[in-house]
């Protein structure tokens, strides 16, 4: 289901920036008009026939045309937002050269989260022109004509604007101008950090933008006056949970790209509630039978599995989920997915084999559990993973319960967009164990439809380094694909997506990457939060407020990368393995982006330090890749 979002005009936002002081733009362009809203969109083209060409192509030339449907950056449309030299009265003034004309208003008793997110405006705000906006609560007098409401405050519901609530899946952010009113609010209960959104929107809509946690890759614009016209957003996210180890290891920064939402657990882990150290060898019969043996610490490698078919088992892990769920109220499923592994070391007792394959086996266990579960917590989830062996739909007529959630992993072609449904791999695969006869989307439809899945959520590997250590310093975007992927996803029931990438070191990537990886984590983490916006449509904006007068320049770059990635048609990527660095970047390919490097290089004189600081620092980690390709 599409994201619900309303709109005044044609565009998203119809805004008015007047600059004192001509320059000053963060684009570091003479005060002109320039593009930050509208529509426009990158088709998906007819796609490739996977019964008669499997692999699609060898490859796209890079003067052809590309399946993403979009190849020609002109075509990529940006919101606008015409410049004024003279706001009249019936503008909205919230600063006017240099001087404070509005003031925020907040409750008398403001929340945290409306009193965090009203000082963050009110910094911001004051970075940008100068002026430092006096906070005042709303039973106060309110010292500028001019008010933007923060929050559920007494002016917010006289204007009849009532604060969203409810959890789960309520997500939702409002901001509007009525009047000399700007209305910046959202759901905050629970997990939710609504308002403080709708303050992200807003800034973002005045040329903001977080690219990373340095000072480097964040945009404050200098402006010494900033008007507004009509502002009308009322945004509900395309997912109801957007989770990557960016929220995991930087919450608070995440904020800036929406991360969060509904409190989800991700991974493998049933052995939290039923250790092996506390339940064997007491409990022996609960784990998996292998070669006339249940020892959990016998196993032939360093993977282990239960016996999925004990009832018992099942009540015990439903038990120690009761206890979970009433000690963390707001968490809205829990991840009993078998342990990680392959295909060895799963139970061969005759009630398991009699149940049919290992997925089976796992929804059985998942069914059971939540015949349980459901006593107590009946909107509660049960999550399971599909990849390696249990990623095949069951053997048998088996129906997923309500309850469980299961969650897909990509177990295909890092690079190829899943709606061209290639087959990618084919045959047996030395990494997975699986032999594969369809492609992943034809197996993602027949396992949901087969087990009647009601819940569906995602499980992307986005950690291109992790099995090649090269790619820890190359240069990899997806640009359209990321958001066809998501779109597809949504089109299909998924309601959430959990991105296993960095900054980990694990995946050999840490906070100094976001200078590498932003085009690829920002990406993904803003369409999440926004289904109208494409990948190109999200690295041209990015791509205006970094770099200025060298934004088209940059953006061929950014797009030269996405589409050698998107065009490989490796049968050597899988999963988290990636193809070699010479299979994405063909010689040909080398000298696209050579070609846009040198075009960008030549825009330099006309941009900003800061701008043409970014812009060496990019072209450093293409030079560098280069000797590593």
């Amino acid at each position: 289901m599409p994201m619900k979002i309303k709109q005044i005009g044609a565009g998203l936002l119809a805004l008015w920036m007047i600059l004192a002081v001509a320059g000053c733009k963060p684009s570091g362009e003479p005060a002109t008009e320039s593009s930050l809203s509208g529509s426009g969109s990158a088709g998906t083209g007819p796609g490739t026939d996977s019964t008669t060409d499997p692999l699609g192509t060898d490859g796209v030339d890079p003067g052809a045309s590309s399946d993403s449907g979009s190849t020609d950056g002109s075509r990529v449309t940006t919101p606008t937002s015409p410049v004024l030299v003279d706001p009249t009265d019936d503008h909205f003034v919230i600063t006017k050269d240099g001087v404070a004309k509005a003031c925020i208003v907040i409750p008398s008793s403001p929340s945290e989260k409306v009193k965090d997110a009203a000082e963050d405006l009110q910094k911001v705000l004051e970075q940008i022109t100068g002026a430092k906006l006096e906070i005042v609560a709303d039973n106060a007098a309110i010292p500028q004509p001019n008010r933007i409401l923060v929050g559920p405050t007494a002016q917010t519901e006289q204007l009849g604007i009532a604060q969203p609530t409810g959890y789960p899946s309520k997500e939702r952010v409002i901001v509007k101008r009525q009047d000399n009113n700007l209305v910046l609010i959202g759901n905050d209960d629970a997990e939710y950090k609504g308002t403080q959104f709708a303050v992200n929107m807003f800034l973002e809509k005045i040329g903001c933008g977080w690219y990373g946690p340095q000072a480097l890759w964040q945009v404050i614009p200098e402006m010494k006056t900033i008007a507004l016209d009509q502002l009308n957003i009322d945004h509900t996210p395309q997912f109801s949970a957007r989770i990557s180890n960016v929220f995991i290891n930087y919450e608070k920064f995440s904020e800036r790209w929406y991360m969060g939402g509904d409190e989800k657990d991700v991974g493998h882990n049933i052995s939290k509630l039923v250790p092996r150290e506390t339940y064997y060898p007491s409990h022996s019969e609960w784990f998996a039978l292998v070669d006339g043996r249940r020892d959990p610490y016998s196993a032939s490698d360093t993977y282990w599995q239960y016996c999925y078919s004990n009832k018992e088992l099942a009540k015990e892990v439903a038990k120690k989920l009761i206890e979970v769920f009433d000690q963390r109220p707001n968490l809205t499923n829990y991840a009993i997915g078998a342990n990680d592994g392959w295909e060895k070391n799963w139970c061969e007792c005759s009630e398991c084999t009699q149940l049919g394959n290992d997925t089976d086996e796992l929804l059985t266990f998942a069914n059971n559990v939540a015949a349980e579960l459901k006593k107590k917590y009946p909107d509660k989830k049960l999550t399971i993973l599909s990849y390696h062996s249990i990623y095949f739909p069951p053997q048998s007529n088996i129906k997923a319960d309500p309850m469980v959630d299961v969650m897909f992993c990509r177990e295909t072609s890092m690079m190829a967009p899943l709606d061209l449904n290639l087959k990618l791999p084919t045959g047996f695969n030395a990494i997975t164990h699986n032999t594969y006869t369809q492609s992943w989307l034809d197996n993602f439809k027949s396992y949901i439809q087969k087990a009647d899945v009601k819940t569906v959520s995602i499980w992307e590997w986005n950690c291109i380094a992790a099995d090649k250590a090269a790619w820890a310093e190359i240069p990899w975007v997806q640009g359209n694909v990321a958001t066809r992927n998501q779109k597809l996803w949504k089109d299909n029931g998924a309601s959430y997506i959990y991105y296993d990438q960095g900054p980990s070191s694990t995946y050999r990537e840490n906070r100094a990457s976001f200078a590498l990886r932003w085009p690829l984590w920002y990406v993904s983490s803003k369409g999440m939060w926004d289904s109208s916006l494409t990948g190109e449509e999200i690295l041209m904006d990015a791509c205006q407020k970094l770099f200025g007068n060298a934004a088209n320049e940059m953006f061929a770059y950014y797009k030269a990368l996405a589409d050698s990635s998107e065009n490989c048609r490796s049968t050597n990527t899988i999963c988290w393995v990636p193809p070699e660095p010479f299979e994405v970047y063909t010689s040909s390919w080398v000298q696209t982006i050579d070609a846009a490097v040198t075009a960008a290089k030549a825009k330099m004189n006309s941009v900003t330090p800061e701008q043409k600081e970014r812009m060496e620092n990019q072209f450093e980690y293409w030079n560098n890749a280069k000797a590593l390709i």
